[in-house]
């Protein structure tokens, strides 16, 4: 089977992207999972504003991205306006949920699907203080039937595919066996992210969590191997294209988080060296902003905001996925220089700080680079995904 074959180590370094290549053009078409990497949920980050930088860097058809973790009953609370507090409802954007209630799940996860989301995830490996006072997160992996019996719940509730995400283990439960038992009591769902670290409930934050537990993979390809029915993903710890790689010829699918939250332009160091993209379709990051500024410009006509149903974002809110786009001194000068320009703005208006501060960073010479070539040709992504 395709998924257990490893792959050399010398042919990471000779012939590398023809190895890259190779996987992207023939393998990945025997896949499970229709878009095998993926960008991990992200508290703070995976804002639908994060979300559609991504998909101006690279479209939205090699990867999956998931939301921040919602709590269901929030889902509830703003179901009027779910393209607005989630983002609009995209094939490769999976919703991720917290709880512990299998019937305030299953209506969350009715109330999505109604909204028309592909995809939901339960989130089973969170371990910041307000997840657990909430009894779900990682503090559900102690819990394996509620589990299921979420997961049963939210099945029988709605038709699209409901995943789970979770850790090795959690605190003294850190076994391959806890690992393997959690899983086998969950019974039968379509696909199964680990990050690949236990977590300790006490004594370390969400970010050491992060960090300090090691990493094993190889407790996640030993589950992945006596669950071969199992579509499984690796998280944790990926940031290069090499580990992408191989990841995927041990797993179904590798989940990218922080290396994708400091630089959303490596999705581009993927597109070209796992999908052969040629250097010329590589969109630029003044090419990207241009986009995204259009996306801002139309965003108060979109229907939950016209009719006041929410709020629209902050522009300091709506403008922090672009401060990563640029590193070394000139992206320290941009994000200083667009920090300033937006304390200046009165009107709900983005082109102007970002163009100021392009300018002041020495990005563009000229306002005018932020103009479309062709302007008849241009069409924005958020207007094409809509339709």
């Amino acid at each position: 089977m395709f998924r257990r074959c490893l792959l050399p180590r010398h042919a990471l370094r000779l012939g590398y992207r023809r190895t890259l290549a190779t996987v992207a053009q023939g393998e990945y078409a025997k896949r499970r999972l229709t878009y095998p990497i993926s960008v991990a949920p992200m508290v703070d980050i995976s804002t639908p504003y994060f979300l559609e930088l991504l998909h101006i860097i690279s479209g939205g058809q090699r990867y999956a991205y998931y939301t921040e973790m919602h709590f269901a009953q929030a889902i509830l609370t703003h179901q009027s306006h779910l393209h607005a507090y989630l983002g609009p409802p995209r094939p490769n954007v999976v919703v991720q949920l917290g709880g512990s209630d299998p019937n305030v799940m299953a209506r969350a996860a009715t109330c999505l699907e109604e909204r028309g989301y592909h995809e939901i995830n339960i989130n089973v490996g969170c371990p910041s203080k307000a997840v657990q006072h909430g009894q779900f997160g990682a503090v559900l992996m102690k819990s394996p039937e509620l589990v299921r019996d979420i997961l049963r719940a939210m099945q029988s509730s709605v038709s699209i595919p409901v995943t789970v995400k979770c850790r090795l283990g959690v605190d003294h439960l850190d076994s391959y066996d806890f690992l393997h038992s959690f899983v086998d009591t969950l019974g039968a769902f379509p696909h199964l992210i680990v990050h690949a670290r236990k977590c300790l409930l006490k004594g370390l934050s969400p970010k050491q969590n992060r960090m300090i537990p090691p990493l094993n993979y190889e407790r996640v390809y030993a589950l992945a191997e006596a669950l071969p029915d199992l579509p499984i993903t690796l998280n944790g710890g990926i940031a290069e294209p090499e580990q992408v790689t191989d990841a995927l010829h041990k797993v179904d699918g590798c989940m990218i988080g922080r290396r994708v939250m400091d630089s959303p332009l490596f999705l581009q160091i993927l597109d070209q060296e796992i999908y052969n993209t040629p250097e010329d379709a590589v969109k630029s990051p003044i090419a990207i902003i241009r986009e995204f500024l259009d996306y801002a410009q139309i965003l108060p006509e979109e229907p939950d905001y016209n009719t006041g149903r929410w709020n629209l974002p902050p522009l300091t809110v709506l403008s922090k996925p672009l401060v990563k786009l640029f590193s070394g001194k000139p992206g320290r000068d941009f994000r200083r220089e667009l920090q300033i320009q937006l304390q200046k703005t009165k009107n709900y208006d983005l082109e102007s700080p970002v163009t100021q501060a392009l300018l002041a960073a020495n990005l563009i010479t000229d306002a005018s680079q932020l103009q479309h070539p062709n302007p008849h040709l241009h069409s924005h992504p958020c207007r094409a995904t809509a339709a």
